[in-house]
């Protein structure tokens, strides 16, 4: 299961770079700076998500080995906080109607956050055991 999270964590990035490249480079001057600090910030975090899950669905050895404990911690406060933030949208959101397909992509967000953290927290758990 594991291998398979990781591959699609690894394509969904990678769909994800060329359309954010495609459709923000061409909108880069006119974004605000702190718009294109805090996108940044999220690439490095999610390339080195990608690192982590890889190396744990693969049973790699990746370095620096001290990085990945505190980097699940943190990433584990991101992402719940991510979290929180969209069951709060969907819940303003929610007009009492048919909101089958609005629900699904919550449930899809929550799955994908939550399983992107346990196997980065993994991965830091088994280089503190091998250090």
């Amino acid at each position: 299961m594991w291998k398979a999270f990781a591959i699609f964590y690894v394509l969904s990035l990678a769909f994800g770079l060329v359309i954010g490249a495609t459709l923000l480079l061409g909108l880069w001057d006119e974004m605000a700076y702190g718009i294109k600090i805090l996108g940044s910030v999220s690439l490095v975090m999610a390339l080195a998500t990608a690192i982590g899950l890889v190396a744990y669905a693969f049973n790699l050895h990746v370095p620096p080995f001290g990085l990945w404990r505190p980097y699940s911690w943190f990433l584990g406060i991101l992402l719940g906080a991510l979290s929180v933030i969209s069951v709060v949208r969907f819940a303003a959101q929610y007009e009492g109607g048919d909101d089958l397909v609005t629900l699904l992509w919550l449930s899809l967000s929550l799955l994908v956050n939550y399983f992107s953290w346990l196997g980065v927290w993994r991965y830091g758990r088994r280089m503190k055991a091998t250090a």
